[in-house]
């Protein structure tokens, strides 16, 4: 064995390694990390881990590459928000004129109203004041009368109560309606003017007409078409009820047809008296 070959053998002679500290043990199937104090380098290898001027210069490059680019992107979204506030501008005042506009034309038609309703009020002031004139004066003309009646004395009849065989004033008043719908133009009970004031009230066998005293028959007139006034009263359902009691319990009805009435002015209604406030003296 040569000395060169015994020089190069050496190291493979089997020797035990000095064991390591234990905050330097290795981990499972690794190798044993590095000093602490870092690697001693020579000045090759320091020299080729030192940063490279080119690098530096890239860095400056990329550094204001990404600040144009960012200045770039505010001055964008910049223009985009002034053009979005812009629109918005423009969207409110659109709304603005639409609102006025129909406020504009809100106005218009409350005022077509207001006017259609004073007119239909003066229409409707007029037809009652010449109403009201009428009322106060005599009238003649065509139309019909209807005369209601107690039944005849006698003998109870039979599931009959003694309320059965009188007239009442519900009676008289569904006559009236039944006229008044056929279009009677002016009524008498009991030859008394009917008013929109007239009161008439049942009182046992008698009925008050303006606190005054009738007793059956009570007739019922007024002035009118003939035979709208009769097709008025046959389908009234409180008339055709009443007619079930006449076949039934024998009440009084008649129906007439006249050429010619004269129905009477109606009485002049009592002033009306309004309290005023009293003045406060001292």
């Amino acid at each position: 064995m040569t000395q060169h070959e015994s020089q190069h053998d050496a190291p493979t002679q089997t020797s035990h390694a000095p064991s390591l500290p234990p905050s330097f043990a290795p981990r499972a199937g690794g190798t044993p990390p590095a000093s602490p104090r870092g690697p001693r380098f020579s000045g090759f290898l320091r020299g080729a881990l030192a940063p490279r001027r080119w690098q530096k210069g890239a860095s400056v490059l990329v550094v204001t590459i990404a600040s144009g680019l960012l200045f770039g992107l505010s001055a964008s979204n910049a223009r985009d928000n002034a053009e979005h506030d812009g629109d918005l501008v423009s969207l409110v005042r659109q709304r603005q004129t639409i609102v006025a506009s129909l406020e504009d034309q809100m106005s218009g038609a409350q005022a077509q109203v207001a006017r259609h309703l004073e007119q239909e009020v003066g229409g409707l002031e007029d037809t009652l004041n010449q109403r009201r004139g009428v009322t106060y004066l005599p009238v003649s003309g065509p139309g019909v009368t209807v005369t209601l009646n107690d039944a005849p004395p006698g003998p109870l009849p039979e599931n009959a109560k003694p309320d059965d065989l009188v007239i009442h004033q519900q009676d008289i008043e569904d006559v009236m309606n039944a006229l008044w719908s056929g279009g009677a133009e002016a009524m008498t009970v009991q030859d008394v003017r009917i008013t929109s004031r007239t009161v008439v009230r049942c009182i046992g066998n008698v009925i008050l007409i303006d606190g005054t005293s009738f007793s059956p028959p009570y007739r019922i007139s007024a002035i009118g078409d003939p035979p709208a006034l009769r097709e008025a009263v046959n389908v009234n359902p409180q008339i055709i009820n009443y007619k079930a009691y006449v076949a039934l319990y024998g009440l009084g009805w008649k129906f007439e047809t006249n050429d010619h009435l004269d129905l009477p002015a109606a009485t002049p209604d009592a002033a009306v008296k309004y309290a005023q406030v009293m003045e406060k003296h001292g």
